[in-house]
């Protein structure tokens, strides 16, 4: 019986699979490029696929290789190639491909990493938070695939039974992320600091909701375990910052860090409220924000650095 992380070799897929392995798991990662840098330490520990979750038959062919029983999909399009053809290609075609190849091969469980890229703006909700009983208003082309992919989540589970659980993340940072378009910041914020380089911050007031990479897959963890739960998606975290909360953590582990705050709010996405998910898997997060940052921090002094303080 095997875990397969399908982008495995992504950000947050890369934390899973460490996850995993650190409880003792058969884990096959399954990604499209094979690029296995995140995970370089753990090549004899796991098993790396190359397959393309477009073409239904590789995620077929995987399972049945390996005996898949749990299927973990964390698999997203890079934000340079956000047009909806490739969108509709690659987030919608190959997250239905996934689902497919589940109910085939009667694979036990799916959960996957979805995301707020579903909410619009907090003027459009006329409230403080909003909830998974909210409407969704996507701005952008991604947040759309999302939308369309929690509806197959209970499609496929109201109608072929299939178990699968959609687990809503928050803007993840923490280590292995890349500079990728929305949230670049949260890369050159603390990056740049340990590096002794300056960093600006615009529109510093502006409120997200941010999630550290290892909390992520701390969540995704506790939905493979997880059974009897009375929903299929969930908001995972709600823990709101601002980038200048963000910034003043970062002063606080590195003194003479050069971060230029510039003044504005632009908080781009609605507030959520993720107590559900908390009351019913009763979770309780390993990182908060701020565990977050410092852990990063240390992170990042030791790779770029070599431990220097």
């Amino acid at each position: 019986m095997s875990y397969m992380v399908i982008g495995g070799t992504g950000h947050v897929g890369s934390h899973i699979i460490r996850r995993l392995v650190s409880e003792g798991l058969e884990v096959i990662s399954f990604s499209r490029s094979g690029d296995s840098a995140r995970l370089m330490d753990l090549l004899s520990k796991i098993k790396n696929v190359r397959g393309d979750v477009r073409d239904l038959g590789s995620i077929i062919h995987a399972i049945k290789m390996h005996e898949v029983r749990y299927l973990i999909y964390s698999a997203a399009e890079h934000p340079w190639a956000w047009t909806p053809h490739s969108v509709i290609d690659n987030m919608i075609k190959g997250f239905a491909n996934v689902l497919e190849a589940a109910r085939l091969m009667d694979v036990e469980k799916v959960v996957w990493t979805s995301s707020y890229a579903h909410l619009g703006p907090p003027h459009l909700y006329g409230k403080p938070r909003v909830n998974e009983d909210d409407p969704v208003k996507p701005q952008v082309i991604h947040g759309v695939s999302y939308v369309v992919n929690e509806f197959m989540t209970s499609y496929y589970a109201e109608n072929y039974g299939l178990d699968v659980l959609g687990l809503r993340l928050g803007l993840v940072f923490g280590p292995g992320r890349e500079r990728r378009g929305f949230g670049d910041i949260l890369v050159d914020l603390f990056e740049n600091p340990v590096l002794g380089k300056p960093v600006k911050v615009p529109k510093a007031d502006s409120m997200i909701t941010p999630q550290y990479v290892k909390e992520a897959a701390n969540v995704v963890w506790i939905g493979l375990k997880a059974k009897g739960y009375k929903h299929r998606i969930y908001n995972t975290c709600d823990e709101a910052v601002s980038y200048r909360q963000l910034a003043e953590w970062v002063r606080e582990l590195i003194p003479n860090a050069q971060i230029e705050l510039e003044p504005g709010e632009d908080t781009p996405r609605a507030l959520v409220d993720a107590s559900r998910f908390r009351e019913e898997f009763n979770y309780k997060p390993l990182f908060s924000v701020r565990d977050g940052v410092i852990d990063y921090i240390n992170h990042l002094k030791a790779s770029l650095l070599g431990g220097q303080k």
